[in-house]
C-alpha cells in the first residue's frame, strides 16, 4: 500500500485514489512519481511532511521528513530523523 493516510485541512484521508488527487491538485508530483510504501503524509502551509514510511526511489524536492526510512535523492527540506541511505543534493539535517 503507498498510502496509509494523508491529513489535509484537518480531515484524515486513507484512499489512494483520494490522496493522490489531492496530491496533484497541490502539485506534489515528484511523490506521486517516486516508489514509496506506508506513507503517512500531511500537508500543511503548502509544505509536504513524511510522518512515517518507506521512500525507496524518486526525487525528494521539498519537505520535511520526520521519520521513516529515506533510499532517494534528497535534492532539500529538513530531514529530521530517520534512517537515511540516500543521495544527498541539499537541504538540512537535524
Amino acid at each position: 500500500m503507498r498510502y496509509e493516510e494523508l491529513r489535509y485541512e484537518g480531515k484524515t484521508f486513507v484512499g489512494e485514489a483520494e490522496i493522490s488527487r489531492i496530491l496533484k491538485a497541490n502539485k506534489f508530483y515528484w511523490l506521486i512519481d517516486s516508489e514509496i510504501e506506508n506513507a503517512n503524509i500531511e500537508i500543511k502551509k503548502e509544505t509536504l511532511i513524511w510522518h512515517s514510511g518507506s521512500f525507496y526511489s524518486g526525487s525528494w524536492q521539498y519537505g520535511i521528513f520526520r521519520s521513516g526510512s529515506f533510499h532517494g535523492v534528497w535534492k532539500g527540506g529538513i530531514f529530521e530523523s530517520g534512517v537515511f541511505d540516500g543521495t544527498w543534493i541539499d537541504g538540512i539535517r537535524l
